[in-house]
């Protein structure tokens, strides 16, 4: 779709500001074009010795531009209404799309190239829509009031014009061409540095640790010095724009002035047409110069905002089914059937897995590290959909459930999990925003953070800083564990969720687990994929993985005695009450 046609898209949405407001705005800018023909009326009157009739002329043409005045306001003021309305529909649906987008295109983007990315054409909308929509409609009236004047006058003046509007036009359509190619290439050099400043200021605690402050200056100062270097040529691309198209520009003016002087001494006009060309000519040729810059203006933004709208485009590769099913009496029973699944069309990270889960049953997932385990956790979520094989949830295929819905069936609790710049209450109450006050204590409670929280400045209103850099890896896990004690989801997944604990939190934290799993009244599915055999051990079935299939399935007490197992081998290289995560050679 083109970027006109997708902007209309979004203006003619509140369409009713948009006409109510262009109506006022376009009888202003025709009144305002009146004033070369009140030059000739008041020579004409002035000549004849009309003074009288001048004044009352004077008087007229006043009244005329004070009228332009308020209706040129009263229009700006309900478009601006319509500009502001679109420019957040399209914030709006872009945001919305790039939530439906799959965990593959937020893994492959850069965050600050995305960030500058909108932020650019955010601000190209409200560019393109004045120009557009304000300039280019002045600019259209006024040489409709000129070709009109001049047409009636002498057909010589108005060809001379065409003539020259065309010639200016044709030049300025390939120094624009130039110009946005530079722009790009400009952006890319642009959303490189953006990139880097956000890994810098992100990462800053990895610089640190490395003590690569030299390095990372290094890296910057050459992204800087390609981003001057682009920034360079792409100024340069106005500077003969200015130069060519003005040039032009000034020669038609003086061209057609010099007709009127000709035409005036041969006496084929008389002194007050040879104003009103005048006046035409020095007040409408130097808007043509502002038209052409607008348009360079309008090239300039035309990468920001057919990048920024492009994002729409961004297929959706984990789309929801048209025809959704629910599941209705949700037992949380999982099933995995003869699935594979390769990462970007690579090799498989799971080959023919198929396991079956029952209603309550906590399954561990335990392997070496790229044996598949995270993985199956992100297609329960339907981060990614298999390259062949089903999953299902009490029968139905997940691909046939609305993502929004299966995700609020999972819970996840992630080794690394990522917090909100905002306070811990607000992190722990985003799992379930109608949860009372006491809830999400008790979740807290139970999760071991309030056993932090009493040392922070403001309790529960501290805020955690970016990505919860403020708090240390446990007590962002602890955070994360207490969202999903919150939510109580039907299935639960724990990926290394207590990686970050010591030994005396993390009993506590599995005791609160475990309760909530084992609930009799309403037990959970749960899958857990840990190191630390504390977690493994309560475990209904241990499910051992090997390059992406299924090696050895049964209890801690049952697996142990196999001998010759690769669970055997893993209890074997157990220190700490770690499994073992390094490469092996099974």
């Amino acid at each position: 779709m083109s970027v006109f046609k997708r902007l209309y898209h979004f203006i003619w949405q509140r369409k009713w500001p948009f006409i109510l407001g262009s109506i006022p705005m376009v009888i202003s800018m025709i009144l305002n074009n009146l004033a070369p023909f009140f030059v000739k009326w008041l020579t004409i009157a002035v000549q004849d010795g009309l003074m009288d009739h001048a004044f009352r002329l004077v008087l007229i043409f006043g009244l005329i531009l004070f009228i332009s005045n308020l209706l040129e306001n009263i229009g700006y003021y309900i478009t601006d209404k319509n500009m502001v309305g679109a420019s957040n529909d399209i914030s709006k649906e872009v945001l919305t799309h790039i939530h439906n987008l799959d965990f593959a295109y937020h893994t492959n983007k850069s965050s600050g190239k995305l960030i500058s990315l909108m932020k650019r054409g955010d601000d190209a909308f409200f560019a393109y829509y004045d120009i557009i929509n304000r300039k280019f409609l002045n600019l259209a009236i006024s040489f409709a009031v000129m070709f009109f004047a001049f047409a009636r006058l002498r057909l010589e003046y108005l060809l001379f014009v065409f003539l020259l509007i065309a010639i200016t036009v044709l030049v300025a359509y390939f120094l624009i061409k130039i110009n946005i190619k530079r722009r790009q290439e400009f952006n890319d050099a642009d959303d490189n540095v953006s990139s880097a400043r956000v890994d810098n200021l992100v990462n800053f605690d990895t610089v640190k640790y490395f003590a690569n402050e030299k390095f990372e200056q290094s890296r910057f100062s050459k992204l800087l010095a390609i981003w001057n270097q682009r920034l360079q040529a792409y100024f340069f691309t106005f500077r003969y724009f200015d130069g060519i198209v003005g040039n032009l520009i000034n020669f038609a003016l003086v061209g057609i002035m010099f007709l009127a002087v000709r035409d005036l001494r041969n006496q084929q006009i008389v002194l007050a047409d040879f104003l009103l060309v005048t006046t035409f000519s020095m007040t409408l040729l130097p808007k043509m110069m502002q038209l052409l810059f607008s348009l360079r203006e309008l090239a300039k933004k035309n990468t920001d905002i057919s990048t920024y709208l492009d994002l729409l485009d961004e297929k959706i590769t984990v789309p929801d089914p048209i025809q959704p099913r629910k599941i209705l009496d949700l037992k949380g029973e999982i099933s995995f059937n003869k699935v594979d699944f390769a990462y970007e069309n690579k090799q498989l990270v799971l080959k023919d897995f198929s396991l079956q889960i029952e209603s309550g049953e906590a399954i561990a997932l335990v392997g070496f590290s790229g044996a598949g385990k995270t993985t199956v956790a992100k297609l329960i979520m339907r981060m990614y959909d298999p390259t062949s094989g089903q999953i299902l949830i009490d029968g139905i295929a997940i691909n046939k459930l609305l993502k929004d819905e299966l995700r609020k069936i999972v819970g996840v609790v992630p080794q690394d999990p990522l917090l909100f710049n905002n306070t811990v209450y607000f992190n722990i109450a985003y799992a379930n925003q109608k949860a009372s006050k006491e809830e999400v204590l008790a979740a807290a409670k139970a999760a071991q953070v309030d056993t932090f929280i009493k040392d922070l400045p403001n309790g529960y209103k501290t805020i955690v800083g970016e990505r919860g850099i403020k708090l240390s890896g446990g007590q962002r896990q602890r955070l994360a564990i207490a969202r999903m004690l919150l939510e109580k989801p039907k299935i639960i997944i724990m990926d290394e969720a207590t990686s970050s604990l010591d030994s005396a939190s993390e009993q506590i934290i599995q005791q609160a687990f475990w309760d909530l799993v084992r609930d009799q009244r309403d037990p959970r599915t749960s899958i857990i994929i840990a190191h630390r055999l504390s977690t493994i051990m309560q475990a209904d079935r241990i499910v051992v993985m090997n390059e992406g299939q299924i090696a050895e399935i049964g209890t801690h007490e049952e697996l142990i005695q196999k001998d010759g197992g690769i669970y055997q081998q893993l209890w074997s290289l157990q220190r700490n009450g770690f499994i073992g995560d390094g490469e092996s050679d099974l």
